[in-house]
C-alpha cells in the first residue's frame, strides 16, 4: 500500500518543487490533532465523522508528500526525519483517543490499541537503528490511514451500528478499534520476528555467535 501511495502522489509532488518538506510535516500534524477532536465531537452530532473523514485525507496526503518531496528535491535531514517521526506518533494517539471517547466507545480498547501501535512504530524505528534499514513489514500509515477513511465513511452512514455480546454493546467504532489491534498485533510479530532473525544473522557473520 506504501508504493501504491508513493505512485499515486509523486505526479502531484513533481508540482511542488518550491514546497517544504517540513510544512507540509506541520500540515498533517495540524490535520492529524484535528481529527481527533472531530471523531471525539461524534458524541454530539455523528456527521463529525465525514468532517474527520475529510481531515484525515488531508493528514495523510500530506504526510506522504513530505517525504517524497523530500526524497525527490534531495532535501531529506536528520531534522525532517526528526519532525516527522515525532509528528507521526502525536497524530496516532490524538486519532485513536479520538475514537476511543467517541460515541458508545470503550476506552480500554482504545488504550490497548495505542500500547500496540506505539510498539509496532518503536519497533521499525529500533530496527532502523540497529541494522541501519527501516522495516515496513506488518500495517504501516498507509494502510491506517486508509482504513480510517473508510471506517469513517461507513461510522456516517451507520453511526450507531453495533452488536451485543454479553450483555455490553459492541458499537462500530469499537468494531474497527479491534480490527486494528488484531493487524497491529500480527505486525508487531512480523517485525520482532524479521529484526530479530536479521540481528542473528549479523551476528553471526561478525562471529559473535550467542553473545
Amino acid at each position: 500500500m506504501r508504493k501504491f501511495f508513493i505512485a499515486l502522489f509523486t505526479p502531484l509532488a513533481r508540482r511542488m518543487e518550491t514546497f517544504n518538506p517540513n510544512t507540509l510535516t506541520f500540515i498533517s500534524f495540524i490535520t492529524g490533532i484535528l481529527t481527533g477532536l472531530a471523531f471525539f465531537l461524534t458524541r454530539i452530532q455523528p456527521w463529525f465523522f465525514l468532517v474527520a473523514g475529510g481531515l484525515v485525507s488531508l493528514s495523510g496526503a500530506a504526510d506522504s508528500l513530505d517525504g517524497i518531496i523530500a526524497r525527490m528535491y534531495g532535501r531529506v535531514t536528520k531534522k525532517g526525519d526528526f519532525l516527522d517521526h515525532f509528528s507521526d506518533r502525536i497524530v496516532d494517539i490524538a486519532i485513536i483517543l479520538g475514537i476511543a471517547f467517541s460515541q458508545g466507545a470503550h476506552l480500554i480498547l482504545g488504550f490497548v490499541l495505542s500500547l500496540l501501535i506505539l510498539l509496532h512504530s518503536y519497533l521499525g524505528t529500533q530496527i532502523e537503528a540497529t541494522l541501519g534499514k527501516r522495516s515496513y513489514q506488518g500495517t504501516g500509515k498507509a494502510e491506517f490511514f486508509l482504513g480510517l477513511i473508510l471506517f469513517s465513511l461507513l461510522a456516517a452512514v451507520f453511526p450507531y451500528l453495533g452488536v451485543e455480546i454479553a450483555g455490553n454493546k459492541i458499537v462500530i467504532a469499537d468494531m474497527f478499534m479491534i480490527i486494528l489491534m488484531i493487524f497491529a498485533l500480527w505486525g508487531l510479530v512480523q517485525r520482532f520476528l524479521r529484526g530479530l532473525i536479521a540481528c542473528m544473522e549479523r551476528d553471526k557473520e561478525a562471529g559473535l555467535g550467542d553473545q
